[in-house]
């Protein structure tokens, strides 16, 4: 999907790109690229001991890719219906057995996809302002689904299978847009995350034997994200 969304911008803005005689619209595509960075945080393993393992997964980066498409509504107003994905998030850091440090790194591999519908207020137009840039701010709510990789454990055959989980999804942004032409404007925002909690499997093995987990380990995705977009106005 990370290589998809690239191409299918480009598709997107050709073929709009293609009409220059038709009149402009309330009506936008968006796309672009940006940069996730995940929060610190310390996660439980349901195992079988008392206190249960712990990782404190360190904060992380990835690329992060944006599509879109929005509607005018007022003036003021832009709805927009937003697909976002994260791919190959780092989660890992320090692994504390039943309590105690353990010396080892625990890690897995995050996949984030998230669509949402978003509110976005032009600030200019409200203030009745003209300024160089439109500055806005927003709101959104949708659903994201998290793909976790096998989570592993250095110098430890211990290991939770693999899991795909979803939920519930909000985020804040604030942003601004530059016109370049009558149809196409950039886009630069930042923008914090909340995609819910991802998590692992029931299913894990430790030392060739398998075994089940008492509870899933779960992460809270949040993240400070920074994107560049183009707005196409059809």
């Amino acid at each position: 999907m990370t290589k998809q969304l690239p191409l299918a911008l480009l598709t997107a803005t050709g073929i709009a790109a293609s009409n220059p005689a038709l009149a402009v619209s309330d009506v936008y595509l968006k796309g672009g690229i940006g940069w996730a960075h995940s929060e610190k945080q310390t996660a439980t393993i349901g195992d079988l001991g008392d206190p249960p393992d712990r990782v404190t997964f360190d904060a992380d980066g990835s690329l992060a890719y944006q599509l879109g498409i929005g509607y005018r509504l007022t003036d003021w107003l832009d709805t927009e219906l937003s697909l976002n994905h994260i791919g190959g998030l780092d989660l890992s850091g320090a692994y504390e057995d039943d309590g105690s440090p353990a010396g080892e790194v625990g890690r897995t591999e995050l996949d984030t996809t998230a669509i949402m519908v978003l509110g976005l207020v032009d600030l200019a137009a409200v203030l009745d302002a003209s300024w160089p840039l439109d500055p806005y701010v927003g709101i959104g709510a949708g659903y994201a689904r998290h793909d976790m990789g096998r989570f592993t454990v250095t110098n430890d055959s211990a290991q939770i299978d693999s899991n795909t989980s979803g939920g519930f999804a909000w985020k804040v942004l604030l942003g601004a847009t530059y016109p370049i032409s009558e149809r196409l404007s950039l886009d630069a925002s930042y923008a914090y995350a909340d995609y819910g909690e991802a998590e692992s499997s029931l299913s894990a093995s430790e030392r060739g034997g398998d075994l089940q987990l008492n509870s899933r380990l779960k992460a809270d995705i949040r993240t400070h994200e920074l994107s560049l977009s183009l707005r196409y106005r059809l």
